[in-house]
Protein backbone atom coordinates (compact mmCIF):
# COMPACT_ATOMS: atom_id res chain seq x y z
CA UNK A 1 0.00 0.00 0.00
CA UNK A 2 1.49 3.14 -1.08
CA UNK A 3 2.75 6.18 1.68
CA UNK A 4 -0.79 8.21 1.93
CA UNK A 5 -1.45 10.80 4.44
CA UNK A 6 -4.87 11.33 5.14
CA UNK A 7 -7.19 15.00 4.48
CA UNK A 8 -6.74 17.86 6.86
CA UNK A 9 -9.11 17.71 9.67
CA UNK A 10 -9.69 13.72 9.16
CA UNK A 11 -10.13 11.97 12.48
CA UNK A 12 -11.11 8.33 13.58
CA UNK A 13 -13.54 8.49 16.71
CA UNK A 14 -12.66 5.23 18.81
CA UNK A 15 -15.17 3.88 21.78
CA UNK A 16 -13.07 2.12 24.25
CA UNK A 17 -14.40 -0.76 26.29
CA UNK A 18 -15.35 -4.01 23.83
CA UNK A 19 -13.33 -1.87 21.29
CA UNK A 20 -10.02 -1.51 22.64
CA UNK A 21 -9.91 -3.52 25.47
CA UNK A 22 -11.95 -6.24 26.93
CA UNK A 23 -15.57 -5.13 28.35
CA UNK A 24 -15.77 -6.34 32.04
CA UNK A 25 -18.66 -4.13 32.32
CA UNK A 26 -16.75 -1.39 34.50
CA UNK A 27 -13.36 -0.42 34.23
CA UNK A 28 -12.33 1.01 36.99
CA UNK A 29 -8.79 0.43 37.51
CA UNK A 30 -6.01 0.27 35.85
CA UNK A 31 -5.06 -3.05 35.82
CA UNK A 32 -8.30 -4.05 34.19
CA UNK A 33 -7.65 -2.32 31.44
CA UNK A 34 -6.49 -5.28 28.42
CA UNK A 35 -6.24 -4.29 24.92
CA UNK A 36 -6.89 -6.62 21.98
CA UNK A 37 -4.21 -7.90 20.03
CA UNK A 38 -3.20 -6.14 17.52
CA UNK A 39 -4.95 -2.43 19.01
CA UNK A 40 -1.47 -0.39 19.59
CA UNK A 41 -0.37 -1.68 16.18
CA UNK A 42 -3.15 -0.57 14.66
CA UNK A 43 -3.08 2.67 16.22
CA UNK A 44 0.18 3.49 15.12
CA UNK A 45 -0.77 3.05 11.42
CA UNK A 46 -4.02 5.12 11.72
CA UNK A 47 -0.92 8.14 13.59
CA UNK A 48 1.06 7.16 10.41
CA UNK A 49 -1.50 8.26 8.60
CA UNK A 50 -2.45 11.44 9.92
CA UNK A 51 -5.78 11.22 11.25
CA UNK A 52 -6.40 12.55 14.67
CA UNK A 53 -7.10 9.25 16.81
CA UNK A 54 -9.80 10.68 19.25
CA UNK A 55 -11.40 8.70 22.53
CA UNK A 56 -15.01 8.90 22.40
CA UNK A 57 -16.39 6.97 25.77
CA UNK A 58 -19.53 6.72 28.48
CA UNK A 59 -17.79 6.03 31.65
CA UNK A 60 -21.04 6.05 34.07
CA UNK A 61 -18.95 4.07 36.08
CA UNK A 62 -18.20 8.12 37.27
CA UNK A 63 -21.62 9.09 37.99
CA UNK A 64 -22.64 5.82 39.86
CA UNK A 65 -19.93 6.29 42.39
CA UNK A 66 -18.26 3.76 41.40
CA UNK A 67 -14.81 5.65 40.12
CA UNK A 68 -13.77 9.20 39.85
CA UNK A 69 -12.74 11.21 37.39
CA UNK A 70 -8.75 11.00 38.59
CA UNK A 71 -9.48 7.51 38.73
CA UNK A 72 -10.22 7.38 35.24
CA UNK A 73 -7.16 9.49 34.00
CA UNK A 74 -4.84 6.81 35.76
CA UNK A 75 -6.66 4.24 33.57
CA UNK A 76 -5.78 6.61 30.15
CA UNK A 77 -2.34 6.64 31.29
CA UNK A 78 -2.17 3.45 31.54
CA UNK A 79 -3.74 3.36 27.90
CA UNK A 80 -0.81 5.65 26.68
CA UNK A 81 1.71 3.59 28.55
CA UNK A 82 0.82 0.59 26.75
CA UNK A 83 -0.03 1.87 23.03
CA UNK A 84 3.25 4.23 23.24
CA UNK A 85 6.00 1.24 22.75
CA UNK A 86 4.21 0.86 19.40
CA UNK A 87 4.79 4.60 18.65
CA UNK A 88 0.97 5.19 18.95
CA UNK A 89 -0.79 8.00 20.64
CA UNK A 90 -4.65 9.22 21.34
CA UNK A 91 -4.31 12.65 20.19
CA UNK A 92 -7.68 13.51 22.37
CA UNK A 93 -10.08 12.11 24.83
CA UNK A 94 -13.68 12.82 25.30
CA UNK A 95 -15.54 10.80 27.95
CA UNK A 96 -19.22 11.14 29.41
CA UNK A 97 -19.03 10.50 33.27
CA UNK A 98 -22.89 10.80 33.46
CA UNK A 99 -25.19 7.58 34.16
CA UNK A 100 -28.33 7.09 31.04
CA UNK A 101 -30.76 8.39 33.21
CA UNK A 102 -29.22 11.74 33.86
CA UNK A 103 -30.25 12.84 29.93
CA UNK A 104 -27.16 14.42 29.50
CA UNK A 105 -25.97 15.53 25.57
CA UNK A 106 -22.91 13.93 25.81
CA UNK A 107 -23.96 10.33 26.75
CA UNK A 108 -23.48 8.36 23.30
CA UNK A 109 -26.02 7.78 21.31
CA UNK A 110 -26.01 11.73 21.69
CA UNK A 111 -23.83 14.01 19.78
CA UNK A 112 -22.25 15.81 22.31
CA UNK A 113 -19.18 14.22 22.71
CA UNK A 114 -18.61 14.61 18.82
CA UNK A 115 -19.54 18.19 18.87
CA UNK A 116 -16.71 18.70 21.58
CA UNK A 117 -14.03 17.45 19.23
CA UNK A 118 -15.04 18.76 16.04
CA UNK A 119 -15.35 22.20 17.74
CA UNK A 120 -11.44 21.42 19.90
CA UNK A 121 -9.82 20.61 16.63
CA UNK A 122 -11.49 21.77 13.65
CA UNK A 123 -12.52 18.58 11.87
CA UNK A 124 -14.24 17.97 8.78
CA UNK A 125 -16.97 15.16 9.33
CA UNK A 126 -17.10 14.23 5.79
CA UNK A 127 -13.32 12.83 6.56
CA UNK A 128 -14.38 11.50 9.51
CA UNK A 129 -15.11 7.28 11.11
CA UNK A 130 -16.32 5.83 14.10
CA UNK A 131 -15.51 2.71 15.06
CA UNK A 132 -17.32 1.00 17.89
CA UNK A 133 -18.76 -2.23 19.27
CA UNK A 134 -22.45 -1.39 20.71
CA UNK A 135 -25.69 0.34 18.92
CA UNK A 136 -25.07 3.69 20.66
CA UNK A 137 -21.39 3.71 19.22
CA UNK A 138 -23.33 3.16 15.46
CA UNK A 139 -26.43 5.71 16.15
CA UNK A 140 -24.02 8.51 16.73
CA UNK A 141 -22.10 7.83 13.88
CA UNK A 142 -25.66 7.65 11.90
CA UNK A 143 -26.60 11.56 14.48
CA UNK A 144 -23.19 13.18 12.55
CA UNK A 145 -23.42 11.32 9.58
CA UNK A 146 -19.80 9.66 9.15
CA UNK A 147 -19.17 5.87 8.32
CA UNK A 148 -20.05 3.30 11.26
CA UNK A 149 -18.06 0.45 11.80
CA UNK A 150 -18.97 -1.94 13.47
CA UNK A 151 -16.47 -4.46 15.45
CA UNK A 152 -17.19 -7.68 16.59
CA UNK A 153 -15.36 -8.08 19.89
CA UNK A 154 -17.91 -7.71 22.54
CA UNK A 155 -21.45 -9.48 23.57
CA UNK A 156 -23.15 -6.40 22.08
CA UNK A 157 -22.02 -6.47 18.80
CA UNK A 158 -24.35 -9.34 17.56
CA UNK A 159 -27.06 -7.35 18.92
CA UNK A 160 -26.06 -4.13 16.83
CA UNK A 161 -25.85 -6.61 13.45
CA UNK A 162 -29.64 -7.82 13.79
CA UNK A 163 -30.82 -4.01 14.10
CA UNK A 164 -28.61 -3.52 10.59
CA UNK A 165 -30.39 -6.72 9.14
CA UNK A 166 -34.01 -5.57 10.51
CA UNK A 167 -33.27 -1.89 8.43
CA UNK A 168 -32.81 -0.15 11.83
CA UNK A 169 -29.44 1.05 11.74
CA UNK A 170 -26.53 1.37 8.77
CA UNK A 171 -23.41 -0.26 9.03
CA UNK A 172 -20.53 0.98 6.57
CA UNK A 173 -18.42 -1.73 7.66
CA UNK A 174 -18.39 -5.13 9.99
CA UNK A 175 -15.11 -6.06 11.04
CA UNK A 176 -13.84 -8.71 13.12
CA UNK A 177 -11.96 -7.21 14.97
CA UNK A 178 -9.80 -3.40 15.49
CA UNK A 179 -7.29 -4.59 13.45
CA UNK A 180 -9.18 -5.50 10.00
CA UNK A 181 -11.39 -1.96 11.20
CA UNK A 182 -7.93 0.03 10.70
CA UNK A 183 -7.25 -2.18 7.39
CA UNK A 184 -11.16 -0.81 5.91
CA UNK A 185 -9.96 2.40 7.25
CA UNK A 186 -6.75 2.64 5.99
CA UNK A 187 -8.28 1.71 2.50
CA UNK A 188 -10.52 3.94 1.69
CA UNK A 189 -8.21 6.52 2.84
CA UNK A 190 -5.59 5.31 0.18
CA UNK A 191 -8.55 5.56 -2.10
CA UNK A 192 -9.52 8.58 -1.03
CA UNK A 193 -5.99 9.76 -2.14
CA UNK A 194 -6.10 8.42 -4.75
CA UNK A 195 -9.14 10.00 -6.49
CA UNK A 196 -7.90 13.35 -5.18
CA UNK A 197 -4.64 12.57 -6.88
CA UNK A 198 -6.40 11.67 -10.21
CA UNK A 199 -8.53 15.22 -9.94
CA UNK A 200 -5.08 17.10 -10.10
Amino acid sequence: MRDVSAAPGTAVFLDRDGTLNHDRGYVTSPEQLVLFPGVPEAIARLNHLGVMVLLVTNQSAIGRGMMTIEGLELIHERLAELIRPYGASIDGIFFCPHRPQDGCGCRKPKAGLIDQAVNRFALDLSQCYLVGDKRSDLEVAQTVSVPGVLVMTSSYSADVVKARDEGQLPIEYVADSFVDAVDWIEQQIVTRGNRIGLGR
